[in-house]
């Protein structure tokens, strides 16, 4: 028996960085961003978020903009789906979607639909979020 090819792997594209300081706590913050490749073809871009030493409470926040990108393309091609990320005591990774109504991609000019939590747990689109998450997490290294 033959086995089924694999899928192409995705190729994770660091683009830039930003930091600065927490407005509640004073506290370092940082963001960094990149994209997500299949063969030629761009998957999703990503912003991801966070205070330094506060990874458990309140976490991090990880920002998709998934759909078709492209000269031809739009952000009404687009949608945002958000996660929160969180740091357990024995500093083992957690993720969790949220809606991403309040997440400043929404508010850009790449995506226009920002897709709740129920848009996403418990149908297609799930398995492709964690599959491109985890290769965000094991490509890039800025990350905490």
């Amino acid at each position: 028996m033959l086995d089924a090819p694999e899928p192409p792997r995705f190729m994770v594209e660091e683009m830039g960085e930003s930091g600065g300081h927490c407005d509640c706590c004073g506290n370092e913050s940082r963001c960094v961003w990149g994209m997500v490749h299949r063969e030629d073809e761009t998957q999703a871009v990503y912003y991801m978020h966070w205070t330094v030493g506060h990874l458990s409470e309140p976490g991090a926040n990880l920002d998709l903009i998934l759909g078709r990108w492209g000269e031809d393309s739009s952000a009404d091609d687009r949608v945002v789906v958000s996660l929160l990320h969180r740091e357990q005591p024995d500093g083992t990774p957690a993720l969790m979607v949220i809606d991403a109504i309040d997440r400043p991609a929404v508010k850009s000019e790449l995506a226009r639909t920002a897709l709740a939590r129920s848009d996403v747990i418990g149908t297609p689109l799930a398995a492709q979020v964690f599959r491109l998450v985890d290769a965000i997490y094991e490509q890039d290294g800025r990350f905490f």
